[in-house]
């Protein structure tokens, strides 16, 4: 837990999500019927090219990043249109993104899903979905990107591989050795999987605080952290899919990680002394899915997460001396069950009904090793859900699909019912012409470490991080409108308020000299935005594509601490994306990629501008068989954001370390040869 404070406030870019940290929501959602039972509406352009589903925009995902060099699932996302990335979270219409594998649902924190996709290779992927509001039939809220992954081969076949080897510098190197292979022949198919990651990290950290207490005492605390991470990890995967019968398809998948962390910190200056933590994280999950020809699916799926931690520190404040040996421990079990059905009735109607049951189970322990006691927690959590929809198509030019989930959330906290109406409606005045509206609505849960009883130490003591009982959970109301005009160009208007909102925020307390992160409610939390996607291409030479984003965001609490807030800002970002084709015949392109972000708030914070310029070039040779690119990102080391705060008598700066990351991969495709058929030779010539 203490290894997560300091970086999630040091990342907190300009774009501010309705952070969810609910352990109740999965990261990810069926898709499939979603996209494929509803109508389309083609749009040829440039780039991206798109099809609308009702309310679900295809991308052609590989050819957005044919001449970018990427290898894994999770850096392809990011060049979706209107799709930006903040603290490790996928973000559209200033919302975070929910995101799926072929439709699958998986019970995983956003942390181990973006873990997963970084870990799978970008060629299997097929086609992308996005939606900037789910209906109640894909068992998730809000936006959501499917990822649609090949189960056959490039060329038909029967094998195909592929392996990676990457080098990334930073201050310190990292590494990477990943193998993947599928197999496709007749009704059955299976990929998988391995990664093998290991290397060094390196962050340094200058922070001044002006602390005043009540007795009068202003200290002045400045110090010095250096934090080195020695690391290594497995992830690995299996996937199955067999069509036993006309349709009837069974699929069977288990991914699953191992993480080794040994981190030491460092402290100089007004605080002196040191922390050794080390973590050993394992995942495993595993689902088994049916599909049947009429519209009926069914699945189970189950997750085990365990992350113990050990704790040494020693150190020296203007407050004494500190010193102790803690084990922190986390385990957590899920299972969840759901049954759907579909129909597609005539005159354009079709119905969707289902339901979903998910169980969490929590332990987490805390234990000093000088006291002869420990700290207990075990946390259940049940959500029942039944949903039900219906969607209606008029002669492929307007499009409308309803919803509304009634859900039962039960915990130690909280017993209740809530029901999420969705809607969405599609006006295809052409062709090139689409508009897309999608209201909805939905309730974010705090994480488990976020309610416990538990505190966790950092910066050599003077931070305390402590759990939060208390806490509600958020309610949150949105709005989207998406106008893709001329086959190419993509608009969104958004608005959304949530209720509750709560977000870790820092304090220094005035009875004594400790800074404290707790997870707090807010009065509210909303936002407005623009946004506009502009795609040009310059002959055969230059593919670009700008966007521009704008954001008024309004943030309030009357009990934070003893110092109530109201503050709003109006915001803006561009990037800008550039594929320069050197020579097509021998797969040469360079890319230049930029982002400039305005300044920013964050409750308390002020977060300065910040922005990137990013440089790659992409040689793909070998019969196009192998692909090597080499990069070098931030090179004015200007990405990092430093908080500052200035509020009412709170005085706080942090200045993080940044450097310029270079990087080389080598990806080589293997297999994928057919077997060569003998033809039969005509001897009758030669016969007597």
């Amino acid at each position: 837990m203490t290894n997560r404070v300091l970086p999630i406030v040091c990342v907190i870019l300009l774009f501010f999500p309705n952070q969810s940290w609910a352990q109740s929501e999965s990261d990810s959602i069926l898709l499939d019927s979603i996209v494929h039972d509803l109508p389309e509406v083609l749009v040829k352009g440039e780039r991206p090219i798109a099809i609308v589903h009702g309310s679900a925009i295809t991308y052609d995902l590989l050819r957005l990043i044919d001449k970018k060099g990427i290898t894994n699932i999770y850096d392809a996302i990011k060049e979706l249109p209107g799709v930006t990335e903040t603290d490790g979270n996928f973000m559209l219409a200033n919302r975070k993104v929910t995101v799926s594998l072929n439709g699958q649902i998986m019970s995983l924190s956003s942390e181990q899903v973006s873990q997963l996709l970084k870990s799978l290779p970008a060629s299997r992927i097929e086609k992308a979905d996005v939606m900037y509001s789910a209906p109640a039939k894909a068992q998730v809220r809000g936006a959501l990107i499917n990822i649609r992954l090949r189960k056959e081969t490039t060329n038909g076949a029967p094998l195909e591989g592929e392996g990676v080897v990457s080098y990334n510098q930073l201050h310190n190197a990292k590494f990477g050795e990943r193998a993947s292979m599928l197999y496709h022949k007749g009704k059955f198919s299976l990929d998988a999987m391995y990664l093998h990651n290991h290397g060094r990290e390196y962050q340094k950290t200058d922070q001044e605080t002006h602390h005043k207490l009540n007795d009068g005492n202003v200290y002045d605390i400045n110090n010095e952290e250096n934090r080195s991470t020695k690391m290594f990890g497995h992830n690995y995967r299996l996937g199955t899919e067999y069509d036993f019968a006309d349709n009837h398809i069974i699929s069977f998948s288990y991914q699953g990680s191992y993480d080794n962390k040994d981190i030491s910190q460092l402290y100089t200056g007004s605080i002196y002394g040191k922390t050794f933590t080390n973590h050993r994280t394992w995942l495993h999950n595993a689902r088994l899915d049916y599909q049947a020809p009429f519209g009926l699916k069914a699945g189970i799926e189950t997750t085990f997460y365990h992350d113990p931690e050990n704790q040494s520190l020693s150190s020296t404040t203007p407050n004494g001396n500190l010193k102790f040996t803690v084990d922190n421990d986390q385990r957590v079990n899920t299972w969840r069950y759901y049954l759907s059905q579909e129909h597609q009735l005539s005159k354009g109607w079709n119905l969707s009904y289902g339901a979903w049951y998910k169980k969490s189970v929590n332990h987490s322990l805390q234990a000093y090793q000088d006291q002869s006691t420990a700290n207990y927690l075990r946390q259940t959590e049940d959500v029942d859900n039944v949903y039900a929809g219906f969607g209606k198509n008029w002669n492929n030019k307007i499009i409308l699909d309803a919803s509304l989930a009634a859900e039962y959330y039960h915990s130690p906290q909280w017993h209740k019912w809530n029901l999420y109406p969705t809607f969405n409606f599609t006006f295809v005045a052409n062709p090139s012409n689409v508009w897309v509206l999608s209201l909805t609505s939905d309730r974010k849960y705090p994480e488990y470490w976020a309610m416990n009883n538990f505190t966790v130490y950092s910066n050599g003591g003077y931070d305390e991080i402590t759990g939060n009982p208390y806490l509600q959970p958020a309610k949150e109301y949105s709005g989207n409108l998406v106008w893709i005009l001329k086959n190419k160009y993509q608009f969104a208007a958004f608005f959304n308020h949530t209720d509750d909102y709560f977000v870790q925020t820092p304090y220094m307390r005035p009875d004594r000299l400790v800074k404290t992160y707790k997870v707090l409610n807010l009065n509210y939390q909303q936002q407005a935005g623009l946004q506009a996607v502009l795609p040009h291409k310059f002959g055969s030479w230059l593919d670009s594509r700008l966007t521009l984003t704008g954001v008024w965001m309004d943030e309030k609490c009357d009990d934070y601490y003893d110092i109530p807030f109201n503050r709003s800002i109006i915001m803006g970002m561009a990037q800008m994306s550039n594929v320069i084709t050197i020579s097509a015949k021998h797969g040469l392109a360079m890319t230049i990629d930029g982002m400039i972000r305005s300044k920013a708030h964050q409750t308390i914070y002020d977060l300065p501008g910040s922005g990137n310029l990013d440089l790659g070039l992409r040689w793909q040779f070998w019969k196009k068989q192998a692909i090597l690119h080499v990069f070098c990102n931030d090179i004015f080391e200007t990405s990092v954001i430093n908080p500052r705060i200035d509020y009412k008598g709170q005085w706080f700066r942090m200045d993080f370390s940044c450097y310029r990351e270079f990087g080389v991969s080598l990806q080589v495709k293997l297999g994928g040869y057919k077997e060569k058929e003998s033809k039969n030779i005509d001897t009758s010539r030669f016969r007597k």
